[in-house]
């Protein structure tokens, strides 16, 4: 029976999943790290490696397995695929692999057919689509660089900006404050403009880690959902960036006219509350009336593991998803939040 290896690597974790070709999960790995241009190419390597493995000692099976899909943050232009492709090879884990950026696992994830949209939400930001035709359009991702906002990474800088106004008297007060002083562990907003300051300069010892900020994302919804205007005002603007950005792929693929599927993936689309996904839908159908807004029944991993078997020439039918669903690991059963922070 042969045998794939799905994998979706991010900014801030990776998984790995095992599984045969009727779809059952055998195994199910995670590591820190799996983006090249965060982690660095070694670090980022070590983790997918280490998921791997992982998943492959609980499967109980011994690489090569016949096919791995591997979804990667960071697989964003050329110069990334020419560094990713001879390193994923390299490692022995599958006799054949193929490797995508993340926007595409996600996609598949939440798909039921073979062409719609996604756009992904997590530490980062990014977005594509598949048409009817088979044509890919896929936005390189790159942050600022490429014009992308809207990740969680975004949403936490936001956060303490909006605070730092409402404390100077140039924004509206907002409940965010004490929240984020709370999370942060600060007393005051003049503390954390000091820490924060400290913490992009290399001579200060004890330095705040910035990637503490991702824990204020959370925050932002269940602010939001408490009625706080800031952090509605906030969110409102995120869902009007992945509309925005899931139109533009609509409108690169011709599909205006269609029920297309638009997928919403990422950490951020697990908050609190329907502010975000209305926002977004509202803004979609504007461009597109017939389109679907769809969160994924499964996280991005699981579409790796798809898109490996339609590699090997399997029809991923509802006999798939129904192994896939009975025999998926506790950790990522009913979408889980996984929480922003720092992964150790």
């Amino acid at each position: 029976m042969s045998l794939v290896l799905g994998v979706d690597a991010g900014a801030t974790k990776t998984f790995a999943l095992v599984a045969d070709e009727r779809g059952r999960i055998l195994g199910f790995g995670q590591g820190g790290p799996g983006n090249h241009q965060v982690a660095g190419l070694k670090p980022a390597l070590a983790e997918i490696r280490r998921s791997c493995e992982e998943a492959l000692t609980r499967a109980g099976v011994s690489p090569p397995v016949d096919f791995g899909f591997f979804g990667l943050a960071g697989a964003d232009l050329p110069v990334d695929f020419a560094l990713l492709i001879p390193a994923i090879e390299g490692m022995s884990l599958a006799r054949r692999v193929r490797i995508k950026n993340d926007t595409m696992v996600a996609l598949r994830a939440g798909l039921k057919r073979s062409w719609g949209v996604a756009v992904i939400c997590g530490t980062g930001f990014n977005a594509g689509g598949i048409g009817p035709d088979g044509r890919e359009v896929q936005l390189p991702g790159l942050g600022i660089l490429s014009g992308d906002w809207g990740g969680g990474g975004d949403i936490a800088q936001e956060v303490i900006r909006l605070v730092c106004r409402a404390w100077d008297g140039r924004g509206q007060p907002t409940a965010l404050t004490e929240m984020v002083l709370a999370a942060l562990e600060f007393p005051s907003v003049e503390e954390l403009i000091s820490q924060l300051y400290q913490s992009q300069l290399d001579y200060y010892p004890g330095q705040f880690d910035q990637r503490r900020l991702l824990a204020l994302v959370p925050l932002v919804f269940e602010a939001a959902y408490a009625g706080d205007q800031v952090a509605q005002d906030l969110l409102v603007r995120v869902g009007t960036e992945v509309g925005v950005t899931a139109n533009a792929i609509i409108q690169r693929l011709g599909v205006e006219g269609t029920d297309v599927e638009v997928v919403l993936g990422g950490s951020v689309f697990k908050g609190k509350g329907p502010l975000l996904v209305d926002t977004v839908t509202q803004v979609v159908h504007r461009v597109a009336p017939r389109a679907a807004i769809v969160l994924s029944e499964f996280e991005p991993v699981v579409g790796a593991v798809f898109l490996a078997l339609e590699d090997l020439g399997v029809k991923v039918n509802e006999s798939v998803y129904a192994h896939v669903r009975a025999s998926l690991p506790h950790e990522l059963r009913g979408c889980p939040k996984i929480q922003f922070g720092v992964t150790e």
